[in-house]
């Protein structure tokens, strides 16, 4: 076991030899090409990268970093090269450990480097680069983490079996969650709140999703989380709460979605069309306060909804319908949503609930479950998020 006390450098290391921070401030930038190696940092131990590139840079299999305050580093902020706390190059089943960065463009930079653990950490970022960035590596583990104020707060490009769980994700300047081409990814008990635009998951396939929160995006076309161009997803136990739409499917085919909840959002469901069509299962799922429940601007989606509850569903055993011609209406129209608690729309709305349209049937529930009414029901605050949900509509069809 090797103790370092600052301002003494970083040695030469043998491989797998324990290292051990002591309290202080150790100048860096520092590069690590040992294999096996153990880094230890005792409580107040900080490393101060000099402002110059990435702070700490890992390039040898097997390395672990624990307990580390990481500042100072460079200023970089282009979206795949950024000056990081840390950078991992071709590092594999390395480990990161309750580490510290505020501040800094990036925090952990992943490249080629499968089978890497970062746990108990917490970051915050300038808004300019991703907090934590991997690129074509797999089988990652992202634990129990706080990221907030970074670009997209965690960035993943090319990634397989990636498994994301307990991270509380908030105030990124774009995403909270961004994953790009992954393939069977497990996201479950991440807590994503108050982004810039929401969460997306985009050009993947198989990649699934468990009790997951995604709560408070609220302005013009933000969403909880968007599935563009996604293929099988599953969606199972998650919470969509007050954000202006709640799920946002673009081109996404076969999806499940099971046992979710839809609450106080200005439209739960919304279907877009770009290029492909949406299909989609739903069983399960609950739809509480939102002002739409449902709204499609994909004329080829093909959706099957079974056994879902609706705080406006009849306990009558008739085939409810979640969305209404006038809730298509205003997803190409969007100055209509003006009119959308009016007593002629709800009453029109109400009618056909009772006796669906004929071209409406095939969005119907026929095994339509009543859910009991949220308390507060749906208010102004409601109205606004259907204003914002049905006029980003505009958006995606330029």
């Amino acid at each position: 076991m090797l103790f370092v006390v600052p301002p003494a450098p970083l040695p030469p290391l043998a491989p797998g030899q324990t290292v051990v921070l002591e309290a202080g401030v150790h100048r860096g930038p520092w590069v690590i090409t040992t294999p096996g190696v153990r880094l230890v940092a005792r409580p107040g131990a900080v490393l101060d990268g000099g402002g110059r590139g990435s702070a700490l840079q890992l390039t040898a299999e097997g390395i672990v970093v624990e307990g580390l305050t990481i500042r100072n580093t460079g200023p970089e902020d282009d979206f795949y090269e950024p000056d990081a706390a840390v950078w991992l190059w071709k590092c594999q089943n390395c480990r990161l450990e309750g580490l510290k960065a505020h501040g800094v463009p990036s925090a952990v930079r992943l490249e080629q480097s499968s089978g890497v653990q970062i746990r108990h950490s917490h970051f915050s970022g300038t808004g300019q680069a991703p907090g934590i960035t991997a690129f074509r590596s797999d089988d990652l583990e992202i634990a129990h983490n706080t990221l907030e104020g970074f670009l997209d707060n965690l960035y993943v490009e090319y990634g397989e079996r990636v498994r994301l769980e307990g991270n509380r994700l908030s105030r990124a300047g774009r995403y909270g969650l961004h994953l790009m081409f992954t393939y069977q990814a497990h996201l479950q008990g991440n807590h994503l709140e108050g982004n810039q635009v929401g969460s997306a998951l985009m050009h993947g396939a198989q990649n699934r999703l468990v009790d997951n929160t995604f709560t408070q995006e609220v302005g013009p076309l933000r969403y909880g989380l968007m599935l563009q161009e996604e293929w099988q997803s599953e969606l199972l136990g998650n919470r969509f709460w007050r954000n202006t739409i709640g799920l946002l499917s673009l081109d996404s085919r076969e999806t499940r979605l099971l046992n979710n909840t839809f609450q106080h959002n200005g439209t739960g469901l919304l279907f877009a069309r770009a290029s492909d069509r949406n299909t989609l299962w739903a069983r399960g799922n609950t739809f509480v306060g939102n002002l739409y429940d449902l709204a499609m601007d994909d004329p080829q989606a093909r959706l099957h909804l079974e056994g879902n509850a609706f705080d406006r569903a009849s306990p009558l055993p008739i085939p409810y319908l979640p969305s209404s011609s006038f809730a298509l209406l205003a997803a190409r129209q969007p100055d209509l949503s003006l009119l959308a608690l009016s007593p002629g729309v709800l009453l029109w709305e109400a009618a056909e609930a009772q006796v669906p349209g004929l071209r409406l049937l095939e969005l119907a529930d026929f095994q339509a479950q009543p859910a009991p009414r949220s308390a507060s029901g749906i208010n102004l605050w409601g109205v606004g998020l259907a204003l914002l949900a049905l006029g980003g509509s505009l958006w995606l069809r330029w």
